[in-house]
């Protein structure tokens, strides 16, 4: 049976896109400037700071100094390096040079996180072991200041790699200052903004061929057009691209079935009417269309069933900065809009109709300090209003509609005490409530409904201490929330006719995670260390309860507990040369039975490989006068992802290799020849479903799961002016 078969009455939405990690750049460059990418100054941050338009051709010949990435993790511009808590920040340099095609592949190297795409654009995140299908996001993820919190389903939108400013990935609870949904960390994903000072323009085309697969093709371009002096710019970006396929159908003989065309467009005006004051005005548009949107195959790679996808989403935003003399006070507005439609087979012989339509509208008030000071604050008030509406139709099984309404509004605060130049405390808190009301409704009448208010308390404390300007020592404690929500009819009518005791509603889940961690940059600046161990006891995560072998149901768990150790070593000795090592080791798992399903106590949680690792070098060289070489190799490795959505069987550890080489020009032209997944590797990403035996009980197969694109050449050029 294909993957699809587990699902809460189908699968709403899942899993990252693992497919198109370039291959073969430069992993390093997951904490630091990349070798020929980055120069020594700090990136724009989310204020008023122009953003650097300098062409890649031109940086790549700048100096390099690991540690200076200016990142705005609390809300707040700081030196990466001095940030009490695990994250990474990758910027939009080092996305380019890496060949990066979404932010799924910036997740894939960044140790204790990961992520599987089963196509469609719909995207999962998983950090430090916090992993779920189902409820609300359970990790935190943001494009620019829109919160992209889902109603019952978690939202990831996919976001093309392109003009991106940077990603920053902060692992832990982040519940202060980043809200609901904030349990194993965030991803902000913060696009580049209007430049007054200067024209700038760039176009950047691919192509690729995959091994027994079809060929995929991209076109992207921005602009940056300053329209009055220092006071209004507008910058458009626009992406066009046809994903390869390489799955068969096994029913009708067609090949390549699952390849997809993606189509973005963004603008972005800011307006600076006065010299501290700035208003960023954004909106972006996604749209998906594949008629087989699944990455999930047998081990022939062929399937059985597909379900046709069309995913669009739009978010605009309003942002307003004010910099007073030592304090900043910004407000956000942001209204997102999400329809997500699947149409064909949810496996041979049962179709479906399904389309989910979310809406999600946010206002933020914070007031932060500015500048070096004894205390540092961050204060705010949150309201999000989100609406969800389904249709579901899977004939002669269920036929529904449902209709969930969730007001939430939330009070927050962060504050660091720094006693003197080596110790500083900081201590958070917020307050957040979300009242919901929502319905589902069977065609026979029957009806399923939530009428609830749900609230909690999440604080977080660290402690940091600097023996050196570039050396940080923290221990932090944190706390992590998520709201109930309302169990579907569907599954509560299957679940009485098969004898299946569920709940009419899901409880909330919480999360408390400590953590121990070390940033240093030594060794004349050309090293740079970041380790953590952390310890996370998830309680009530919501979990799968099968009812049939295409349907199940929702129940609460006890919980999952989650420890580990993740580290990452940089070594950049000139503008040259790059090299990096890095991994985790996450042992997650289930902490008691959970009656009615295959978890029981010490069961991995779903979707959490246990070890990764990642190995890159990037070298860069002079070519005459006016050309610069560039060389990268990747080794990526993952161990199996242990269990399945309901019933299955493991997935497979899997290594990848990729390369890349090309040309630069001071002109602002440059080109790459590229190959990805060059082992082939084909192994189960994810856990297989349930495998298909005959009628004498001998295995015919086993089930399907997401896969690696396989081997991909491809060829890339860019310009920039």
């Amino acid at each position: 049976m294909s993957r699809r078969n587990h699902v809460p009455l189908f699968r709403h939405a899942s899993g990252p896109r693992c497919t198109r990690l370039a291959a073969g750049i430069v992993a390093a460059l997951l904490l630091a400037p990349a070798a020929f990418a980055q120069d020594a100054a700090p990136s724009s941050t989310d204020g008023a700071a122009a953003t650097d338009t300098t062409p890649a051709s031109e940086k790549s010949q700048e100096a390099v100094t690991l540690g200076n990435v200016i990142v705005t993790a609390r809300k707040r511009d700081e030196r990466q390096l001095d940030v009490p808590i695990a994250m990474n920040a990758v910027t939009g340099e080092q996305i380019d040079a890496m060949g990066l095609l979404n932010v799924t592949d910036v997740i894939n190297i960044t140790p204790g996180a990961s992520s599987i795409d089963t196509g469609g654009g719909f995207t999962q995140v998983q950090i430090r072991g916090v992993s779920s299908s189902l409820g609300g996001n359970d990790n935190g993820y943001y494009i620019d200041e829109t919160p992209f919190t889902g109603v019952t389903v978690p939202w990831y939108p996919d976001a093309r790699s392109f003009d991106i400013d940077r990603v920053e990935i902060l692992k832990g609870p982040q519940g202060t200052l980043f809200g609901e949904g904030s349990m194993g960390g965030t991803v902000r994903i913060i696009t580049r903004k209007p430049d007054f000072d200067r024209f700038a323009a760039g176009v950047e085309l691919n192509a690729s061929q995959v091994s027994g697969g079809s060929d995929g093709w991209g076109a992207k371009a921005y602009a940056n057009i300053p329209l009055v002096d220092d006071m209004l710019a507008l910058r458009v970006a626009v992406t066009d691209e046809t994903t390869p396929g390489w799955i068969d159908n096994a029913v009708t003989g067609e090949k390549n079935v699952n390849d997809n065309d993606i189509r973005t467009q963004r603008a972005k005006l800011r307006f600076a009417p006065v010299d501290n004051w700035t208003i960023d005005l954004s909106y972006w548009k996604y749209k998906s269309d594949s008629a087989a949107a699944s990455n999930a195959a047998y081990d022939d790679m062929t399937n059985d069933s597909f379900l046709a996808n069309q995913n669009e989403w739009d978010s605009s935003s309003l942002t307003s900065t004010y910099d007073f003399e030592n304090s900043q006070l910004v407000y956000v507005f942001s209204d997102a809009d999400l329809t997500y439609g699947q149409f064909g087979d949810l496996a041979p012989g049962i179709p479906l109709t399904a389309v989910i339509d979310i809406g999600v509208r946010t206002h933020e008030l914070r007031w932060a300090s500015t500048g070096e000071r004894k205390l540092d604050w961050t204060a705010g008030y949150y309201l999000r209003k989100a609406t969800r509406e389904d249709v579901l139709d899977i004939p002669g099984i269920v036929e529904s509609t449902s209709t969930q309404v969730n007001d939430a509004y939330a009070f927050f605060g962060e504050a660091t005490l720094n006693f003197n130049a080596q110790w500083a405390l900081t201590a958070g808190l917020r307050y957040f409530k979300d009242e919901v009301d929502g319905a589902d409704a069977a065609a026979d009448g029957s009806v399923s409904t939530l009428d609830a208010s749900f609230d909690s308390w999440n604080p977080r404390v660290a402690l940091s201490y600097k023996p050196s300007q570039d050396t940080t020592f923290y221990a932090s404690a944190a706390k992590g929330f998520r709201s109930g929500q309302l169990q579907p009819i569907g599954s509560i009518i299957l679940a009485e006719a098969f004898g299946v005791e569920l709940p009419s509603t899901i409880d909330p889940d919480t999360i408390w995670t400590y953590e121990l961690g070390v940033k240093s940059l030594f060794a004349e600046g050309t090293v740079l260390l970041e380790g953590a161990v952390f310890y996370s006891d998830w309680e009530g995560v919501a979990v799968r309860v099968p009812i049939t072998p295409q349907i199940n149901g929702l129940a609460n768990s006890d919980g999952t507990t989650n420890y580990g150790v993740e580290v990452n070593l940089v070594y950049t000795p000139d503008s040259h040369l790059t090299v990096q090592a890095g991994g985790s080791w996450i042992d997650a798992t289930y902490s008691a039975d959970v009656p009615g399903t295959p978890l029981f106590k010490g069961t991995p949680v779903y979707n959490v490989p246990k070890t990764t690792f990642n190995l890159s070098a990037a070298y860069g060289w002079d070519i005459g006068q006016n050309l610069r070489g560039i060389a990268s190799s990747l080794l990526q490795y993952e161990s199996a992802r242990e269990t399945a959505l309901t019933a299955g069987t493991p997935g497979d550890p899997r290594t990848r290799i990729g390369a890349r080489v090309g040309l630069e020009s001071p002109a602002g032209w440059a080109v790459y020849l590229y190959g990805e997944n060059l082992t082939n590797e084909d192994g189960a990403i994810n856990a297989r479903s349930a495998s298909q035996f005959d009628g004498n009980g001998d295995l015919l197969r086993l089930g399907a799961a997401d896969r690696y694109q396989p081997r991909t050449y491809g060829v890339l050029f860019r310009y920039d002016y």
